[in-house]
């Protein structure tokens, strides 16, 4: 009898991990299509595509199939635009009345898609779908974004926990100098003063052209509803070796809204250096630092339009890119 007993439990530990052993060979979790465009702090996924004077531009989109097991199958993702998940975001995270903040949705003219359809072969988790851009005269004063997403068809299922079926692309080009800047070292002084300056902590430039960027003029800030009147435009001439190793050369500085009242203008000789170094504790990274040496005047006409106040901005600003120089992808080797 005790022999019997023992039998029959060894024939249902066998039954047991014979059926384990079995599920294995199946799906635990179903494949579902996603993309890969994961949200940052600003509730989209920033994109980086150099400045090319043509405005030609293109990005590769991974569209992934997920799951415990590969692909085994040939799947045709349908791509397209979506919508409506922008004015969602745009309600949520800017305050009422201040549209003027709202990310803007890419128009039609600025991208094509090659094809509607991302075809993922059997054996490929993942797939890149190309976005092909023409981005000449885009206003970089805007917040553009282009929103994509995963349309639903019956070959397969898409991923929507956390909206990874959607990809909202925030447009960023970049040439050598934009970026953002260390700016404690820019003293904002009221014209005909020499004390208790205003100090703002940093500035973002965006480009203008290829040796061109611009930025916001003393501490006018971000979200200013009048921005767009104060912007500077810095264009690096220009350089040559200086006695350092270091390429340097001269500024030039003038005004980007030529009937603004702003009356932004250069004082004296502005100056930029350009630093490249070894990283001190990651030999495959390199430090591209870029000093700004600037001193201009500006008149804030919307603060209080019947008492505008003229600025005298002096100082340094500072960026510093770090560069993977294992990975041969520009776009790819920049540390965001």
């Amino acid at each position: 009898m005790k022999k019997l007993y023992i039998l029959g439990i060894m024939s249902v530990v066998c039954v047991f991990f014979g059926s384990c052993n079995d599920e294995w060979k199946e799906e635990l979790h179903s494949q579902m299509i996603s993309f890969k465009a994961p949200v940052g702090s600003n509730g989209v996924c920033d994109i980086y595509m150099r400045y090319q004077p043509d405005g030609t531009a293109s990005y590769e989109l991974p569209v992934i199939v997920s799951g415990t097991r590969d692909n085994g199958r040939n799947i045709n993702v349908k791509i397209g635009v979506d919508n409506d998940t922008l004015y969602h975001l745009n309600t949520e995270k800017f305050a009422v009345g201040r549209k003027d903040l709202w990310y803007r949705q890419l128009p039609e003219n600025f991208y094509t898609f090659p094809s509607e359809v991302c075809q993922i072969p059997a054996g490929e988790n993942v797939q890149n779908y190309t976005l092909n851009f023409n981005l000449k005269g885009l206003d970089l004063n805007e917040k553009w974004v282009l929103p994509l997403n995963v349309e639903e068809d019956p070959s397969y299922v898409r991923n929507i926990r956390k909206g990874w079926c959607k990809a909202l692309l925030g447009i960023n080009l970049y040439n050598d100098y934009s970026g953002t800047y260390s700016t404690t070292l820019m003293n904002i002084y009221v014209d005909g003063t020499t004390n208790d300056p205003a100090i703002v902590d940093n500035r973002v430039t965006r480009v203008v052209d290829n040796n061109s960027i611009f930025f916001y003029a003393g501490s006018v800030w971000e979200e200013d509803e009048n921005r767009s009147k104060y912007k500077v435009i810095v264009t690096f001439n220009e350089g040559e070796l200086n006695k350092d190793g270091n390429m340097a050369g001269s500024l030039t500085i003038k005004q980007g809204d030529p009937t603004s009242g702003a009356n932004i203008v250069p004082v004296g000789d502005c100056t930029y250096e350009l630093i490249v170094q070894k990283h001190e504790t990651k030999p495959y990274l390199e430090r591209h630092i870029t000093i700004l040496r600037l001193e201009y005047k500006y008149t804030d006409f919307t603060s209080d339009p019947k008492n505008p106040i003229i600025y005298d901005v002096k100082g340094s600003m500072t960026m510093e890119r770090q560069i993977n120089t294992l990975i041969p992808d520009q776009d790819q080797a920049i540390q965001w």
